[in-house]
């Protein structure tokens, strides 16, 4: 593998609602490059979104969306029997929103990608990830990308880049992978710091992650995922970094 030269840093962001706080959002966005920010289904709410995209703009940081189901109850984790029809009208609904928070501080909508169930529901037929793609590409004008696994390549991936757009591969070290490359949750509100920039140094070193089955496989990424909504997401970001920095890794947004 040839060494890695640049990634970005990149965390699901905005995943408070209403009096329940989650994460520390301004230490981590302080760190990163891209935020995907909830858009009021799976979590979030209008004043989070406005106070989230704020952030992005005050730290220089592009803003993606993260739909999801309507399933704030079970964070967007359980699977829900929906119609290709609903699937794109969640998608208009919920990026529709942020996009218009966005612009109210001159910043666009620019990567997407579907959270948690909605994506393993997308993925699984070609007209489920046909629906998801044209919910985002009617209302995300500015979409210049779709951030989404590495691994495995799915029908959500190829119709992105059927539509021309550019699809960046994401690695998370807070998950767990099979052998195919899906992940899996694992984590706690608090995972362990250096088991997360140890697992990236590996990957930065072998271009390969561990899976449950205890094998190692090959994971193509450009950008790395820290899930913003864990209590020390700011010291495992820092973690990393000094990582990256170890390593003479360049960490820069994928889109730049």
């Amino acid at each position: 593998m040839a060494k890695l030269k640049r990634v970005e840093l990149a965390s699901d962001m905005g995943e408070s609602f209403g009096n329940y706080v989650l994460g520390r959002p301004e230490e981590i966005m302080k760190q990163i490059n891209t935020a995907f920010l909830a858009c009021g289904f799976h979590a979030g709410d209008p004043m989070v979104m406005q106070k989230t995209v704020d952030l992005c703009k005050k730290y220089n940081v592009i803003v993606g969306a993260h739909p999801g189901f309507p399933d704030l109850m079970g964070f967007g984790r359980r699977v829900m029997g929906i119609t290709t029809e609903e699937a794109t009208a969640y998608i208009i609904y919920q990026v529709g929103a942020l996009k218009n928070f966005a612009e109210q501080v001159g910043l666009k909508v620019r990567t997407a990608k579907p959270h948690g169930a909605f994506y393993i529901w997308c993925i699984e037929r070609e007209d489920r990830a046909k629906a998801v793609l044209d919910g985002l590409l009617t209302v995300g004008r500015d979409l210049e990308a779709l951030t989404l696994p590495g691994l495995p390549w799915t029908p959500l991936h190829e119709a992105a880049k059927k539509a021309g757009l550019r699809v960046i591969p994401e690695i998370y070290p807070g998950l767990v992978y099979d052998s195919e490359g899906g992940v899996g949750v694992r984590r706690t509100y608090e995972a362990e710091t250096e088991d997360e920039a140890g697992l990236i140094q590996k990957w930065i070193r072998t271009g390969k992650v561990a899976t449950e089955a205890g094998t190692e496989i090959e994971l193509p990424a450009e950008s790395i995922e820290v899930h913003g909504d864990m209590l020390n997401a700011p010291e495992i970001v820092a973690a990393i970094k000094k990582v990256l920095d170890e390593e003479g890794v360049e960490i820069r947004a994928a889109l730049d």
